[in-house]
């Protein structure tokens, strides 16, 4: 019999005793950061450890470092639901990261080279701070969507852009000086050179406005697998920011504009996308369907550069049955059993080459597969288990029994791409008491069955992500 991905690690490592420390034990991301990953390949550090590949929902705090190759993307959403968004080539570390006693967040990111771009909630008290320092600046926030690029500079040292799209930055420079940036301004400081005394408008660029119907939740997903839209309050985009009814992204990528639509009651739903280059539109698209309530929606549209931007029509609607079936990119394989969708994609692999590709799990059919096979191995005996998935990864529980004991325990999963292969750890274990001998023993399995789930994809995967009830695993099809 064909075993799930997931299933392989939980069943065959008996997933809720295992332990790795990779993040810290006992360091909770209702006091942290969860990383998301964008696209392969993202370096993390823990506390000045060596660097090793970063995973889809792991958990990141004072010390650590995340760092982006020239092609990985990532995304660290703090617990305010402030969000960091690293593009390739950067660096930035987590100098302090701290739950205040009054329920605020005090937040100082250390960025020494690349593009961020940071969409910071409004604080909720005096003494909460969210700040980001480079080499040459320190540039503090109240509620605010802005841009941080730190280059090198032919004649050594670096310096600083900040682009403010919503809000208002104050930035002091290291040399001396303060200076306010308000939305719609940029400030360029370098290393030894004081604050300006003026800020400078960004100059006009191609702009996607998408506005919808009110009621109407919906998110885009960029071609760089990032998002931005009211529903869920993301804003991972570079140069987005997001309103109840609208999206604007300045600079948008060219390519393909996932969109994902949904409402709790019943509506009747436009969307409308606008592509603008300078003030002036040059294309527009808009499209109006009913929508029950609780529908999921997936739909496209695809943005064309150059001098005059313009939009295909958008793809049609398609009812889903989680958020990852309508943001996943790509080929998309959602349905079918387990066993049936994986082989489907192999099939597709097989006969399709170099093409964008998803599968796609949830988790209620996760937990009905687990009730319906009453997964035991290595005589140990799973009852009452149950997964949760959200953007922190897998979190199972469940009662494992032996011969000489029953433990209630709980473990969280996190995932992600390491050399073009899904790779999956137990980030988290409580489980107690357990023999130090059964746990030596598990650890062992846990080895077999994480080197099993390595092949069991049959494409190079770029992404893994974890959403509110579901998952995906996504990447391109062997050329």
């Amino acid at each position: 019999m064909k075993v799930l991905v997931i299933l392989l690690l939980i069943v065959g490592g008996v997933g809720a005793f295992l332990y790795f420390p990779r993040g810290g034990p006992g360091t909770p991301a209702t006091n942290a950061a969860t990383l998301a990953i964008l696209n392969t390949t993202i370096d993390g550090s823990r506390a000045g450890a060596a660097f090793a590949p970063a995973l889809d929902g792991e958990i990141y705090a004072t010390g650590d470092l995340v760092r982006a190759n020239v092609d990985g993307r990532a995304v660290l959403t703090f617990f305010d639901a402030s969000s960091l968004s690293v593009d390739p080539g950067s660096q930035v570390k987590v100098i302090a990261l701290n739950r205040l006693p009054s329920d605020g967040i005090q937040v100082t990111i250390e960025q020494t080279l690349g593009r961020s771009w940071s969409s910071v909630q409004k604080l909720k008290t005096p003494d909460s701070k969210f700040e980001i320092k480079t080499p040459s600046t320190t540039a503090v926030v109240r509620g605010t969507a802005f841009l941080t690029l730190v280059q090198q500079l032919p004649t050594g040292g670096t310096q600083t852009t900040y682009q403010v799209d919503d809000g208002t930055l104050q930035v002091t420079a290291t040399a001396g000086g303060t200076v306010a940036v308000p939305a719609g301004t940029q400030v360029t400081i370098a290393e030894g050179a004081p604050a300006p005394a003026n800020v400078t408008p960004i100059s006009p660029s191609p702009r996607l406005e998408i506005t919808g119907s009110l009621g109407l939740g919906f998110l885009a997903v960029a071609p760089t697998g990032a998002t931005c839209g009211p529903a869920g309050s993301k804003a991972e985009v570079f140069g987005c920011v997001a309103t109840s009814t609208k999206i604007i992204v300045r600079d948008p990528a060219p390519g393909r504009w996932g969109l994902f639509l949904t409402s709790g009651t019943p509506l009747g739903a436009t969307i409308t996308v606008e592509a603008f280059v300078g003030t002036a539109r040059s294309a527009l698209r808009a499209i109006s369907r009913t929508i029950s309530a609780n529908d999921l929606i997936r739909s496209g549209i695809t943005l064309t550069g150059g001098p005059s931007l313009s939009l295909s029509p958008f793809e049609d609607m398609t009812l889903v049955n989680s958020v990852c079936a309508a943001t996943a990119p790509g080929r998309t394989f959602a349905s079918g059993t387990l066993d049936t969708r994986l082989e489907a994609v192999r099939t597709f692999a097989r006969d399709n080459r170099g093409i964008p590709v998803s599968v796609i799990y949830t988790e209620a059919e996760l937990n009905q597969s687990i009730a319906a096979n009453a997964p035991t191995a290595q005589g140990v005996t799973l009852n009452d288990a149950k997964i949760i998935i959200d953007g922190g990864g897998i979190h199972w529980t469940a009662k494992a029994a032996t011969q000489f004991i029953t433990v209630n325990a709980s473990a969280d999963v996190i995932g992600g791409p390491v050399g073009d292969k899904f790779t999956m750890r137990v980030s988290r274990l409580s489980a107690d008491p357990l023999p130090p001998g059964l746990l030596d023993a598990v650890r062992g399995l846990a080895d077999t069955s994480t080197g099993a789930i390595s092949g069991t994809i049959p494409f190079l995967v770029k992404q893994v992500s974890f959403r509110n009830g579901c998952l995906f695993v996504s990447g391109v099809t062997p050329p």
